[in-house]
């Protein structure tokens, strides 16, 4: 079936799919056609978000709907200094070897591993941390429990 995607700052795609493609799988479509990173997309179906994880099917999404795209801007995880260039030095060395979409998904999931264990870290965690980058030589007595 065809799908007409249409972003909000005017450009428009025609895609072909079918009810049981993810919105994932949508997403690298419209990455494909109107060149937005899939970390960069946001589909609206009937003013609904879609979820990457769900299929067409899932929203009543048939021959002939139209989604709407909401392009993100794209930022670096928060309270790092430098952080923007980190990531897109990465990006720039992950298209080196990987081909842009290959290379958009790998960066995605490492930014999203990234930010989700920085989400489990601790208190405790961050004060050990903190003790051995700004007190290396008390490092091993606080590895070992001397210190806590």
């Amino acid at each position: 079936m065809q799908l007409t995607v249409k972003a909000l700052k005017g450009k428009e795609a025609n895609i072909q799919v079918s009810e049981g493609d993810t919105v994932l799988a949508v997403k690298r479509l419209v990455e494909e056609k109107l060149k937005v990173p899939v970390s960069q997309q946001r589909l609206l179906f009937r003013g609904k978000a879609l979820a990457d994880e769900h299929c067409l099917a899932h929203y009543s999404i048939g021959p002939g709907s139209r989604l709407n795209l909401m392009v993100k801007e794209q930022v670096a995880p928060e309270g790092h200094s430098g952080g923007n260039t980190a990531w897109k030095s990465l990006s720039v060395i992950l298209r080196k070897h990987f081909s842009p979409t290959d290379a958009e998904r790998v960066l995605e999931y490492v930014q999203k591993d990234y930010e989700r264990s920085l989400s489990l870290l601790s208190l405790d965690d961050i004060e050990r941390l903190a003790t051995r980058i700004l007190h290396p030589q008390y490092s091993e007595a606080t590895d070992l429990g001397f210190l806590d």
